[in-house]
C-alpha cells in the first residue's frame, strides 16, 4: 500500500516549483478563469500535471504552449474556481451506507412540499419498506416557520412506516411506523430519552431526547439497511453528491451505529477499486461504552495508521486517528431544545486513559465538546496529562465548542489544540437562541476569537444527522450571521468574510489531518483539486449563496464530476439502488 503524502513532499515541491517557471507538458490546462489565491492576487490560468497544480498564471497563451495530444484545455467560461472544499466533520462513510434510502428536505422552503415528497415517496416504496428524512433539516427553514405534526406525517404516509428526524433533537414516527417497531403503552424510552404520551399514556409517535439522544439512536438502528451491493451504489451516489457541490475532500468523524471496519466496506471497496471520487482521512468511534480503551488498543494493533488505501492517489483514505468520541462518558450532546447534560462521574479517569494511550501510540485525536463546561472538564484532564506526555506529539482538536469562554481558547492554545466548527447552528440557532438568550448566541461559537488567537480553525457541517451535509448551509451561517431560516444570530464582530471562510473550509480544515502542506489551495506543487462553480461566491447576493453548485469537480487532476454545463465531460449518474430510492426521483444530474 502506499503511504500518506504528508509534510515533506508538500515542502519539497513548495521549494522546487514556482510559477515562473515552464514545465513540460500539461495534463490539463484552465483558462478564462476567476481565481483568488489567499495572499489575495487574482489569476486567469493555471495548469495541472501530475495531480499537482504546476503553474498559475495571467497569460493563458504562455500556459497553452505547453500543450500537448493528451492535455484537457478547460475553458471556465469566467466562472468562478476554488480550492476543492474540505469537510472538517462530516459523517461521510456512515453516510453513504444510507443516502439512497433517504429522502432528503435540504432546500425545501415549505412544510406542505416537504410532505408532499413523502407521499410521492410513499407511492413508489414497496410495502414494509420505510419512508424516512434522517436529519439534515429546520423547521425554521419552511415559510410555516413548524414542524410536521404526527398527523401530518400519517396522512402523507398511510401506509408504509415513515421516520422523521429533527437534528438529534426529536422524532416522528407515523401510526405504521409505530406499529412495525411494537412501540405501544408498555414502552420504556432510554434513560434521558421519551416517548411523548396522550392522556390515557398511549405515545402519540412524538420522540423526545431530553437531552440524551438515544431514542433516535435505538429508532434509527431498527430500521432496514441496504445489503452491501446496494451500500456499494449508495456509497457512489452519495459521494456523487458532495462532488457537485464541491466537495474534493472530507475528515470522517465516525458516528453512532457505524462499527469500523465491518460498517466502512462500501467506502473502502471504492477506495481499493479506484472508485472513491474525494479524499477521506477516517477518526475511528467505538461503540461500546466502558470498552473504548480495548477497541483503540486492538485498532491500534492491528490497523497502521496513515495506510492508504486508495489504488489512486496519494492521502486517498486513510485512518488518522480517533473520535470525535473518545469515550461514552465524557460526551454531550446538541440538543439546544433541552437542558445542557453533566458529564459522567467516572468522565476523566476513562478519558485520560484513552488520550494517553493514543499518545503512547502518536494517534492525532479529536474531543466532541458541545458546551464550555464539558470543555472546562477536559481541558483539565489534558493539562494532567500534558505535564508527563506532551500533547503537541500529536494533532488533537475539539469538535464544536459552541459555548467555550475566551479563558478556555487560551488554555486550549497552550496546549497546542485546533477547534472544527461546524454549521450546526444554521439549523439549530433559533433553539439555541430561545435557551441561551441573544448574548451568549452573538458568540457562539467565538470564531474571530479563535482566528485572533492563531488557534487553528476548520470549517465542515457535522452531517448528515445534525445539520446537512451541503458546505454552503454553513458557508452562508458564517458570512452571514444567520441560519437557513433567516434568523440573525451574529453581528459584524463574529462575522467572517467571504475569502476568509472559503480559506478555513480549505486550507484551515487540511490542518486537521496534518496536510496543509499538500491541499486546501490553489498553489503550485499542491493537490490539484478544484471546482467551477455556478456563482461567484464573493460577490453573489447572500441568500443566493444557499444555491451553490459546483458545475465542474476536479480531485487530483482528473475531472471526477461536471454538469451539461461542461457537457464534454459530464458522465451520466448511475441509477440508485434500489430502484425505488428517493435518489432517483431527486432531479440530480
Amino acid at each position: 500500500m502506499k503511504m500518506k503524502a504528508k509534510k515533506l513532499i508538500g515542502l519539497a515541491l513548495s521549494t522546487l516549483l514556482t510559477s515562473n517557471h515552464a514545465f513540460a507538458f500539461a495534463d490539463i490546462i484552465v483558462h478564462n478563469a476567476k481565481v483568488t489565491t489567499f495572499d489575495g492576487s487574482n489569476i486567469t490560468a493555471f495548469s495541472v500535471k501530475d495531480g499537482k497544480f504546476e503553474q498559475l498564471s495571467h497569460d493563458a497563451d504562455t500556459l497553452l504552449k505547453n500543450k500537448q495530444a493528451h492535455t484537457q484545455i478547460i475553458d471556465a467560461k469566467g466562472k468562478r474556481i476554488i480550492p476543492g472544499l474540505n469537510d472538517s466533520h462530516l459523517h461521510v462513510v456512515r453516510g453513504g451506507r444510507f443516502y439512497n434510502l433517504e429522502t432528503r428536505w435540504e432546500g425545501i422552503t415549505s412544510l406542505k412540499e416537504a410532505l408532499s415528497l413523502l407521499s410521492q415517496q410513499a407511492k413508489r416504496t414497496p410495502k414494509g419498506q420505510w419512508v424516512r428524512v434522517i436529519g439534515g433539516w429546520s423547521p425554521y427553514q419552511f415559510e410555516e416557520k413548524r414542524m410536521p405534526t404526527v398527523s401530518e406525517l400519517n396522512e402523507a404516509v398511510p401506509d408504509n412506516p415513515a421516520f422523521v428526524l429533527f437534528l438529534y433533537s426529536g422524532g416522528l414516527l407515523n401510526k405504521a411506523g409505530m406499529q412495525a417497531l411494537g412501540i405501544n403503552k408498555d414502552s420504556k424510552a432510554p434513560k434521558g430519552s421519551r416517548y411523548q404520551r396522550d392522556s390515557s399514556g398511549q405515545p402519540s409517535g412524538m420522540l423526545i431526547a431530553d437531552p440524551n439522544p438515544a431514542i433516535l439512536y435505538q429508532t434509527i438502528s431498527a430500521l432496514p439497511q441496504l445489503n452491501p451491493r446496494q451500500q456499494y451504489n449508495s456509497s457512489i451516489q452519495f459521494y456523487r453528491k458532495l462532488l457537485s457541490l464541491g466537495v474534493t475532500s472530507a475528515i470522517d468523524a465516525g458516528g453512532g451505529g457505524h462499527q469500523f471496519p465491518n460498517n466502512y466496506q462500501a467506502s473502502t471497496d471504492l477506495a481499493l477499486n479506484g472508485e472513491l471520487p474525494i479524499r477521506v482521512s477516517k477518526y475511528l468511534f467505538p461503540q461500546q461504552p466502558q470498552q473504548e480503551l480495548n477497541q483503540f488498543k486492538s485498532w491500534m494493533t492491528g490497523y497502521q495508521r496513515e495506510q492508504n488505501q486508495h489504488s489512486d492517489f496519494d492521502s486517498g483514505y486513510v485512518i488518522e486517528g480517533g473520535g470525535e468520541l473518545l469515550v461514552w462518558s465524557a460526551s454531550d450532546y446538541e440538543n439546544f431544545t433541552s437542558k445542557r447534560p453533566e458529564m459522567a462521574a467516572n468522565a476523566e479517569k476513562e478519558l485520560e486513559a484513552v488520550v494517553r494511550l493514543h499518545l503512547n501510540n502518536r494517534w492525532p485525536f479529536r474531543l466532541h465538546a458541545t458546551y464550555n463546561e464539558t470543555i472546562n472538564k477536559m481541558l483539565t484532564v489534558l493539562e494532567k496529562i500534558n505535564e508527563t506526555q506532551p500533547l503537541t506529539k500529536v494533532r488533537w482538536f475539539f469538535d464544536h465548542g459552541e459555548t467555550i469562554s475566551d479563558d478556555n481558547l487560551i488554555r486550549l492554545k497552550a496546549l497546542g489544540g485546533g477547534i472544527a466548527i461546524q454549521g450546526r447552528l444554521a439549523f439549530a440557532g433559533e433553539d439555541f437562541l430561545a435557551r441561551y438568550g441573544s448574548e451568549q448566541t452573538r458568540r457562539s461559537p467565538p470564531i474571530k476569537k479563535m482566528l485572533a488567537l492563531n488557534i487553528p480553525v476548520g470549517l465542515g457541517t457535522d452531517g448528515t444527522r445534525v445539520s446537512s451535509f451541503n458546505p454552503w448551509s454553513t458557508y452562508y451561517w458564517v458570512v452571514s450571521g444567520k441560519t437557513i431560516g433567516g434568523t440573525q444570530l451574529y453581528d459584524e464582530r463574529n462575522i467572517l468574510d467571504r475569502l476568509t471562510a472559503l480559506k478555513l473550509f480549505t486550507l484551515g480544515s487540511a490542518w486537521f489531518s496534518g496536510e496543509e502542506e499538500v491541499k486546501g489551495a490553489i498553489k503550485v506543487g499542491m493537490y490539484a483539486d478544484f471546482s467551477i462553480l455556478n456563482q461567484d461566491i464573493f460577490t453573489v447576493d447572500e441568500k443566493k449563496l444557499l444555491q451553490t453548485q459546483a458545475e465542474m469537480t476536479v480531485v487530483n487532476g482528473k475531472v471526477k464530476f461536471a454538469t451539461r454545463e461542461f457537457g464534454a465531460y459530464a458522465t451520466p449518474a448511475l441509477k440508485a439502488l434500489p430502484a425505488w430510492s428517493p435518489v432517483n426521483f431527486s432531479g440530480n444530474e
